[in-house]
């Protein structure tokens, strides 16, 4: 310990830079596996107004797999059926569309809107709830080492120094705050200023945004370049008599394009054109003293022209030059992660960046925890990089697309060429299945067992394939006629999750089959050891890093739950028989969501079955046969680590 009482160290397995939205769901993981953490951010609060708003039909199946979809959907905004508004004959303005997207039942999960404000304390609660871990703001690091030639799992090669400038100072507190959100005031009030501490560190996920001091002491190059175009932005009250001010949608009017976007508490948020850049611009950069919300209000009321706009609540504004950045790795050695806008930005227009931040850190997160808990081979962590790398080129490939609509100048279309609406509605069912994220292109890896056909699942389960999210499809637990949708059943609690589609057990030859499956993962060969028993576990945490979950396809009242393997069914002398491990895959006619038609959904045959692996992460990581346990334990030997008796027994 240091002899200066102003300067403490201590070590970590895990230290998070940032608590946005990368920064929390990395955080989530840790909380989950039980990994020592600390997460600290230079912000003296949490976001409470403005920033990102747009959350995509991926991200909330993921919130429902964590448990916190159902707050969204309370208080969140629907985001469907966009408007665009062009020039009309006349000169007035006259609606396009609605359009309907092409892949609206895809998912029971549409686009909605809600400040990241409330996003945060959402993911804040739930790792609350399984840890102690506590965001440490106010905190600003002010030194970085890294010592790439330690590589053992038990060794510290991050040094952090870090200065508590405490939280009474330059804090803006808005007048809609929830009750906890003044209990994480009053508690970060409590921290002491002037504190300075040195961190040792397993690893480093640097989740600081678009000017990340991670990034820049890892002398990781972000490029890319800011174009000439500066928008402003206001979250306002809107008195207005335009017909669609509450619907999502873009203006178009010879003064200019803005993207209105409608919010909770009756706010509506507006992306406005004010200025451009020219040679006289110092250093191509702009005085954002020159942007006022006034003149923002100007622009959208020349914009909405002839309908009236005006606002008397403001509730946030901003001002920011459009820019589109990359890093080439999200990665330094084995040690050192990036992620969100670290690594990657883009206009906010398209409505992704808190997206893909929080995808990118429900990615790295669990890898780094499995790794640290000593269960899964350090070789994973190469896989953040090869998956999520791709994701930020696709999104800042549609930026450009996207963005560019809203800066050209408006004219007619010469005689049959498409028009500026057309050309964004084609843009947008271009790049849908990426922006809802319906597709995610992981491509092969230890942690993705690709097929043949990289593009689909086997001939047995065509339409589960490795490296993709499932389908979504609504089931019955025949225990106690509890419905639920798949992603939440099938939680992102920390193990992999092995899931049975048991097909019709009615048939004896596939009830011979199932029971067969159930025989091996019992462990009653030895020769052949189960992989629920295989594997190192998690203390405290898992008895088995990989879990079941059971779908079958006949009718519930003619299969029992005492009908399936006793593997299938664990049974806890406390808490009884695990009911919520049967599923069924029956029409119910009081929820027609619940059509009995996930099979179909998956491309598996409802007599035969399958069985598949899903990641922590909700993507498929494997599929199989119910015989193949061969390639289902030479898949999961590739990365999780065995114990020791088995490892000496084989």
């Amino acid at each position: 310990m240091s002899t200066n009482k102003f300067v403490s160290e201590s070590e970590t397995d895990v230290i998070i830079l940032g608590a946005g939205p990368s920064g929390l769901m990395t955080a989530y993981w840790m909380a989950r596996y039980g990994i020592r953490t600390r997460i600290v951010d230079k912000c003296p609060t949490k976001v409470f107004t403005g920033h990102a708003d747009g959350i995509r039909m991926r991200t909330l199946e993921i919130f429902d797999s964590m448990g916190i979809y159902h707050r969204v959907e309370h208080e969140a905004h629907p985001a469907v059926e966009p408007g665009f508004w062009v020039p009309g004959p006349e000169g007035n303005l006259i609606r396009q569309g609605p359009i309907t997207p092409s892949q609206v039942f895809e998912s029971p999960y549409h686009h909605m809107l809600l400040s990241q404000g409330r996003i945060e304390r959402f993911v804040l609660d739930s790792i609350r709830e399984y840890s102690d871990i506590e965001v440490e703001r106010g905190v600003l690091a002010e030194s970085l080492e890294y010592d790439e030639t330690l590589g053992s799992t038990n060794e510290y090669p991050i040094t952090v120094t870090l200065s508590h400038r405490g939280s009474d100072n330059d804090i803006t507190i808005p007048g809609n705050l929830e009750d906890v959100e003044w209990d994480d005031l009053t508690r970060q009030r409590k921290r002491a200023s002037g504190k300075k501490e040195i961190i040792k560190a397993k690893y480093i996920i640097g989740c600081d945004g678009a000017h990340s001091w991670t990034r820049k002491q890892l002398d990781i190059p972000f490029e890319g370049a800011s174009t000439e175009h500066i928008w402003g932005v206001i979250d306002v009250v809107p008195i207005s008599n335009f017909p669609d001010i509450r619907r999502l949608g873009t203006v178009t009017s010879p003064a200019g394009t803005i993207l209105v976007i409608p919010r909770e508490r009756k706010l509506v948020r507006f992306y406005v054109p004010v200025h451009v850049a020219n040679d006289e611009t110092p250093n191509g950069r702009f005085d954002r003293s020159t942007i006022t919300p006034e003149k923002i209000k100007a622009r959208v009321q020349a914009i909405l022209s002839p309908y009236t706009f005006d606002f008397q609540i403001l509730d946030w504004w901003t001002a920011y030059q459009i820019g589109q950045r990359i890093a080439p790795t999200f990665a330094k050695g084995d040690h050192a992660f990036l992620a969100g806008d670290a690594v990657h930005t883009h206009s906010p227009k398209v409505g992704l960046g808190m997206n893909v931040s929080m995808q990118d850190g429900f990615n790295i997160g669990w890898k780094v925890a499995l790794v640290i808990a000593g269960v899964a081979d350090p070789a994973i962590l190469n896989t953040y990089n090869e998956e999520r790398h791709r994701i930020a080129e696709l999104l800042l490939e549609f930026d450009k697309l996207w963005s560019s609509y809203f800066t050209a100048e408006t004219k007619p279309p010469e005689d049959g060429a498409p028009g500026k609406t057309e050309n964004m509605i084609k843009v947008v069912e271009e790049f849908q299945s990426f922006a809802d994220g319906v597709k995610a292109f992981y491509g092969d890896s230890p942690l993705v067992c690709k097929g043949i056909n990289e593009h689909e699942g086997p001939a047995f389960a065509v339409h589960l394939v490795p490296g993709e999210r499932v389908s979504p499809a609504k089931l019955r637990q025949p225990a106690d006629a509890t419905i639920r949708w798949s992603m939440g059943i099938m939680e992102s609690d920390g193990p992999f999750r092995l899931v049975v589609l048991a097909g019709d057990i009615r048939d004896q030859e596939q009830k011979a089959r199932v029971d067969a499956l159930g025989s091996w993962l019992m462990g009653l060969d030895e020769s052949k050891p189960s992989v629920l028993t295989r594997y190192t576990s998690i203390p405290g945490r898992f008895d088995s890093l990989v879990d079941t979950l059971t779908i079958h396809s006949a009718p519930w009242t003619e299969v029992e739950f005492f009908d399936f393997p006793d593997s299938l069914r664990p049974f806890d002398p406390v808490m009884g028989w695990g009911y919520e491990k049967i599923w069924c895959d029956d029409p119910c006619v009081w929820d027609r969501d619940c059509d009995g038609k996930a099979y179909e959904r998956w491309g598996v045959d409802r007599v035969r079955g399958a069985m598949f692996i899903l990641r922590p992460d909700q993507y498929v990581g494997w599929v199989g046969e119910l015989e193949d346990v061969e390639g289902l334990t030479r898949y999961l030997d590739g990365f999780l680590i065995r114990k020791r008796h088995q490892v000496h027994s084989q």
